[in-house]
């Protein structure tokens, strides 16, 4: 039932206007002619020269990359439905895989939610799914912010800004600065264990970006070069590390161009150049390429089987899957400690 709405007086004068509904309704018009967030959330455009992007605030995600028309990432009808395979997703406080959803650090067990029931694993961090705060936004550069709240598996606060700026020339440049804002105390505390300045226990962190690189024939058909001397092996079920490996002489050597062809794989590798490197993917002969170049000392590389192969993933990471329980290369925020993560994409030809 409607609820009875009781009479206004008129104004004094009787019939002078009402300037105060008078605004309040314009400001209700205007606000109605705003896009309203749809399923990814509110959707920002960005254009620069012969380069455009469209950003979605849910999961701070790169929804289209192109430059005169030609798509450098894999995109996806961000009005329509959700992206396949974590597409142009925010991948943190931890990228990959955290084998069994749970790991312990100083002296307490933490549960995380198993969102990958295939592998038993916690895949990609918290933020992928949340919806991210415009804090700015011009034609050619938008601003993302998020505060993660502190839960049971993950009890840290974070501060998130992702930063889309595009060029002209430069193409796009994408960073990510988290910040812990509040650090954990343990609950019970294990001799040697990472105490912070202040007592209490530095945010385990690591972060990755999830780009899928594309060109206008299959990736079969397209030629990719990536840096890495080792690579991690993996447990067929679980996908966790089972060892390292050279990749002379293998299937997983990318340091020189060649075609794709069929090779599959969903590796992350290590051994790369300690300054920026590259990865890039050519299409026919004659075509252009697509190029990533990051600095982190980790890459995950995979080839889209659950997305027809129609893209090679290209994610560089802080650390590699699992490093909530191996601590490998792991990044120790302590309460009021920064961390910054950058990476470009652009085409050459």
């Amino acid at each position: 039932m409607r609820p009875h709405q009781p009479h206004q007086p008129a104004a004094s004068g009787g019939d002078a206007p009402d300037s105060q509904g008078s605004a309040d309704t314009a400001s209700a018009v205007e606000a109605a002619r705003e896009p309203q967030p749809g399923i990814n959330g509110r959707l920002i455009d960005l254009e620069a020269g012969p380069y455009q992007a469209r950003i979605a605030t849910c999961g701070a995600t790169l929804v289209h990359l192109r430059r005169a028309g030609r798509d450098l990432v894999l995109p996806f009808d961000a009005q329509a439905g959700l992206p396949g395979g974590w597409q142009g997703k925010t991948l943190l406080p931890w990228p990959n895989r955290v084998a069994g959803a749970r790991y312990t650090y100083g002296g307490t067990q933490y549960l995380l939610a198993c969102n990958e029931p295939e592998t038993g694993s916690a895949l990609h961090g918290l933020v992928g799914w949340s919806d991210f705060q415009v804090v700015e936004s011009t034609g050619s550069e938008a601003v993302l912010a998020l505060i993660l709240p502190a839960s049971y598996g993950y009890p840290w606060t974070l501060e998130i800004r992702v930063r889309f700026t595009l060029d002209a020339d430069q193409g796009l440049r994408l960073g990510i600065t988290t910040t812990n804002l509040g650090a954990a105390r343990p609950a019970a505390h294990t001799p040697g264990a990472p105490l912070g300045r202040d007592g209490a226990l530095p945010a385990p962190y690591g972060v990755s970006y999830h780009p899928y690189l594309t060109r206008s024939v299959p990736i079969d058909q397209c030629h990719l070069s990536a840096p890495g001397r080792l690579v991690l092996e993996t447990d067929p079920v679980t996908m966790a590390p089972a060892g390292e490996r050279g990749v002379e002489g293998t299937d997983w050597d990318w340091r020189e161009e060649r075609q794709v062809g069929s090779t599959s794989m969903d590796n992350a590798y290590l051994g790369l150049p300690e300054g920026a490197w590259q990865v890039r993917l050519r299409g026919g002969e004659g075509d252009s390429t697509v190029v990533l170049e990051a600095r982190a000392p980790w890459l995950q590389l995979y080839t889209a089987e659950h997305l027809g192969r129609a893209g090679v993933a290209v994610e560089p990471m802080t650390c590699p899957p699992n490093a909530f329980n191996t601590g490998s290369d792991l990044i120790m925020l302590e309460a009021g400690q920064s961390h910054e993560f950058q990476l470009r994409l652009y085409e050459e030809g």
